[in-house]
């Protein structure tokens, strides 16, 4: 699974994410929409789900990513275009 799989699933569960700004705190929610194998994926790509959000100007204000169109934009910039949307 690639960082960009994981934001994936974590669209299609309907979470949300939050990057603190000043450590290294990433907060997932609703906590009962995460799956056992979401959340060691996330924890696996922390850092690099954090740089992104970081990365995002508009999550640059909140460190929240609110939309699912945020999570596609982000894993489409980092990654490119999926093969799933053709």
């Amino acid at each position: 699974m690639s960082v960009g799989d994981v934001l994936f699933a974590i669209s299609e569960a309907g979470l949300s994410l939050t990057a603190s700004k000043t450590n290294d705190t990433l907060k997932v929610y609703p906590a009962e929409n995460i799956t056992p194998e979401l959340a060691v994926a996330i924890k696996e790509y922390k850092s690099e789900i954090m740089r992104i959000t970081r990365e995002d100007e508009e999550m640059r204000h909140t460190g929240i990513i609110q939309s699912e169109r945020q999570v596609f934009d982000l894993a489409r910039e980092f990654f490119g275009k999926d093969s799933r949307e053709d």
